[in-house]
Order: C-alpha cells, then sequence, then structure tokens
C-alpha cells in the first residue's frame, strides 16, 4: 500500500473542533444537542465534511480542572472516548480527516501507537494525533 505525502496547496484548510470537553464550554441551547450522543459527532462531522473541511478535531480531557487545589470544571461525564468514537465517525464519513487529542501521560506508548494504527486504517488514512502530554501542574 502505498500512501500520498501530503504537499501544501497554497489553500488555507480548515478544521472543525468539537469542543464540549468541560462544562464551561458547552452550548447550554437544547438545539446545540449531547456532548455525548453519537448522533451529535455524526451531526457535527457530517456537515463539515459537506462544507468541505479537512478534518474534525475531538479535544479530550482527561483530568479535573483546578485553581489552587479545588476543581472548579468537570469534564463532561459520559463523553465517549475519542479514538472509539473517530473509529465510529470513519464508518460514517468519507473524506475528513479524524484528529484525537490522546495524552502521554495517561496512555502507555505502545498501546497509543496501536491504536492510532488500527483508526488510521480503519479511516483509509485519515487519522491524526493532537500529541499532549498535560497543562495542568
Amino acid at each position: 500500500m502505498t500512501r500520498d505525502i501530503f504537499q501544501p496547496s497554497g489553500q488555507i484548510q480548515f478544521g472543525i473542533f468539537f469542543q464540549g470537553v468541560n462544562s464551561g464550554t458547552i452550548w447550554k441551547a437544547p438545539q446545540a444537542g449531547s456532548q455525548t450522543d453519537f448522533e451529535s459527532f455524526r451531526h457535527i462531522a457530517q456537515t463539515a465534511e459537506r462544507g468541505k473541511f479537512a478534518a474534525f478535531f475531538l479535544g479530550e480531557g482527561l483530568r479535573l480542572r483546578e485553581h489552587l487545589g479545588r476543581p472548579h470544571a468537570l469534564d463532561v461525564v459520559g463523553r465517549p472516548d475519542a479514538q472509539t468514537m473517530l473509529a465510529a465517525l470513519a464508518a460514517v464519513t468519507k473524506n475528513i480527516g479524524l484528529v484525537a487529542t490522546q495524552n502521554t501521560t495517561y496512555n502507555d506508548p505502545a498501546d497509543l501507537a496501536h491504536r492510532l494504527s488500527s483508526l488510521d486504517v480503519i479511516s483509509g488514512g485519515r487519522a491524526a494525533w493532537n500529541i499532549v502530554t498535560t497543562d495542568n501542574a
């Protein structure tokens, strides 16, 4: 199997960031949809793909946000694992890139490489990794 190497085209490419990582950043309006149901993810990814966006980026927060040792914003409870969600989205999209934040603090490198490689195969080469160690001391 051969892969094309990305060559800059001189055109701007946009990606969509499905925020919702914590309760302070999600929309409260009912029409915003759920931050945990597959239907919300599918709708946004397919809409972005129709709009010719280059990537669907799913951030992931695996920690409590805190200030001075006290939690102040909890991550959305019940949000699916980023790579699991992107694998499901690979089945209902054709061209949009699928990007996951995967924290190297909480993932074994060999396991993470295997899961990213699996997503890449399942998606036909559309997987990408947003590398994060941590932003919280």
